[in-house]
């Protein structure tokens, strides 16, 4: 970056601003990165200073030839980078500069100048009306319009995919009105506009005979038939919306549209003119990516050639193609638009297609709003039945609980008497309690009594039956083995005997069995 041309740019801005009134405001006039990026690139010409950032248009305009200017004196003068002084040039040498290279004239390349020309051209967009005086389609379309006037003649260019989306067969003599720019063709050095739309001009007998053309074509290949047709999905909550955000349709339809919580995706399209169909089908292109459960498309009423747009092929396939079904508001005249005999529902006005949007959901609340009031009025029954029920109830219970107080009454008469008895009872059985224990302890001394004289019975026959008193009368008791010998038939010669006395006892061999007959 060269200091010496920064300073002396930056000295030029404050004289600028002085002339100005800006001495507050140097920034508005050219601000300081601007400054240095023309300090480091040095610019030659005016291409080159709108190359900097910050060098618009009309600040070239207004300030380029002083810019442009400075850098060449310093150029001239050989100013190197570093030097320790800097000097800063007269506004007189700069006007000088100036006015030395207005003097020259600047020299272009064909090919140059052809593009600033064609640079500036591109910005002159306009729509021209005339007649087709020859048409050729070669990959692309070439034709030309004539000016029934003064036979003036215009050659046109139009690229094959804008052509097929404007829909028209071009025919020579046909009238018509093209979209488009001035161009000169660098090879032939011819002039052409090119042309990205066109439409059929004012003349209402040639529209109406597209009009019908399009209308039998369409109808042979089924499009308005209403089996194709996909009903309105119910409780829309997702709607795109395709209309000119200018006027009152976009308004009217809002208005009117119910507050269910609907989600409008809005889209901005021309509704009318050379360019609207080009904005329709990218409106629809758009849509075609985004997931929503209804499009609408709306515009207000117009004559037949207002309504161009609505009656294009190219639009009115890329609507059949759509995934959603499509419901149109387009006022009409006499001859309802084409668009609208595709669509799956079609209405006059943006405030029917509110409506009809609203439907299902209007329907909704009043059932909620019906099943709300027959609730009410079940359950205001169903209160009233109960409440008789209690009021009944209360009444019953009121009888049973007085019919259940005279009996307790009855009974606790009837358990005075009884407690009464009850005492006479007690006091007999106290009398008899009181004489019980005389009356046991003498019936068990009696029974006592027979006790002991029982017992001494016993032991007297006890001892009269006791084998030992046997003994003690000569008597002796024989046994083997532990057992008794009860008969000589037990014994044998050889067994050993035990013999017992009252006294002793005596251990004995059988020697001979005798058995008695």
């Amino acid at each position: 970056m060269n200091q010496q041309l920064l300073q002396n740019l930056k000295q030029w801005r404050v004289m600028q601003a002085q002339k100005e009134g800006r001495e507050n405001a140097l920034f508005v006039i050219m601000h300081n990165k601007t400054l240095e990026g023309i300090a480091t690139s040095l610019p030659k010409n005016q291409e080159e200073l709108l190359g900097i950032k910050g060098m618009g248009k009309r600040k070239v305009q207004k300030y380029g030839a002083e810019i442009l200017a400075i850098v060449q004196v310093f150029a001239e003068g050989g100013l190197q980078e570093g030097a320790e002084q800097a000097f800063l040039i007269s506004p007189e040498k700069i006007e000088k500069k100036v006015t030395k290279n207005k003097k020259k004239e600047k020299v272009y390349s064909v090919s140059r100048f052809l593009n600033l020309i064609n640079k500036t051209l591109t910005d002159k967009t306009a729509t021209v009306k005339g007649e087709v005086s020859s048409a050729n389609l070669k990959g692309h379309l070439y034709f030309s319009l004539k000016d029934e006037k003064d036979e003036s003649l215009l050659n046109c260019f139009m690229w094959s995919s804008d052509y097929l989306m404007a829909g028209l067969e071009l025919k020579e003599g046909m009238e018509i009105k093209v979209h488009g720019y001035p161009e000169v063709y660098k090879k032939s050095g011819r002039l052409t506009f090119r042309v990205d739309a066109m439409e059929l001009a004012s003349d209402e007998g040639a529209l109406k005979k597209a009009y019908d053309e399009l209308k039998n074509k369409l109808e042979k290949e089924g499009l308005f038939a209403l089996e194709r047709k996909r009903k309105l999905p119910k409780y829309p909550v997702k709607i795109g919306l395709i209309t000119s955000r200018d006027g009152a349709v976009i308004n009217d339809f809002l208005n009117n549209i119910g507050r269910f919580g609907y989600q409008i995706i809005f889209h901005d399209s021309r509704v009318e003119g050379v360019m609207a169909v080009r904005d329709l089908i990218q409106a629809v292109h758009y849509f075609k990516k985004r997931k929503v459960d209804l499009l609408v498309m709306i515009r207000g009423g117009g004559s037949l050639e207002s309504l161009q747009a609505f009656n294009n092929e190219a639009l009115i396939r890329e609507v059949i193609d759509l995934p959603m079904p499509v419901i149109c508001g387009i006022g009409h005249d006499k001859d309802e638009p084409l668009l609208a005999l595709v669509a799956d529902r079609a209405v006059s006005t943006p405030s029917i297609v509110a409506r009809e949007i609203n439907y299902s959901w209007e329907r909704a609340l009043d059932k909620i709003r019906t099943d709300q009031i027959n609730i009410e009025r079940v359950f205001e029954r169903y209160l009233r039945i109960a409440q008789e029920k209690i009021e009944c109830g209360m009444l019953c219970c009121k009888g049973q609980y007085e019919e259940a107080l005279n009996q307790t009454n009855a009974v606790l008469q009837k358990f005075g008497k009884n407690i009464m008895s009850l005492e006479y009872v007690i006091k007999n059985i106290k009398s008899v309690l009181d004489l019980a224990p005389k009356t046991i302890i003498n019936k068990q001394a009696r029974e006592i009594r027979n006790l002991e004289k029982k017992i001494s019975e016993y032991n007297k026959l006890i001892n009269y039956q006791d084998p030992k008193r046997q003994l003690k009368l000569g008597y002796s008791l024989t046994r083997i083995k532990g057992k008794v010998v009860r008969s000589g038939r037990q014994v044998s010669q050889g067994d050993k005997l035990e013999v017992e006395f009252f006294d002793s006892k005596v251990v004995t061999e059988v020697r001979k069995v005798l058995i008695k007959k």
